[in-house]
């Protein structure tokens, strides 16, 4: 079995007109609720539902980094990243958020 979640959504209507939130205390955030509710110590695919135009990628990058570090997460992958995005996030000076499984 394979437990994948996303992030990146305001569900609780945070006042954001987009709908969309990645700061990193709502990743944070969500990841720990989504432990909660499915049950488990880990998840094995993270996703960011959307690109938040208002926060940058290398900060999402370094926050999943951080997850990943703490053991909650391993994330693999994004739905909806433009190629300019996915450089950014994957550049030498950025925090990868990439991990491979803990085998």
């Amino acid at each position: 079995m394979v437990i994948a979640t996303k992030f990146g959504f305001d569900l609780f209507g945070g006042g954001r007109a987009s709908g969309l939130d990645s700061r990193p205390e709502t990743i944070r955030s969500s990841v720990d609720d989504s432990l909660k509710r499915l049950r488990t110590d880990y998840i094995d695919l993270l996703y960011q539902h959307r690109v938040d135009p208002d926060v940058p990628i290398e900060d999402v990058a370094g926050t999943v980094k951080e997850l990943i570090e703490q053991g909650g997460a391993i994330p693999r992958s994004r739905s909806s990243l433009p190629s300019r995005s996915s450089r950014s996030a994957s550049s030498p000076s950025a925090p990868s958020a990439r991990a491979s499984s803990p085998e």
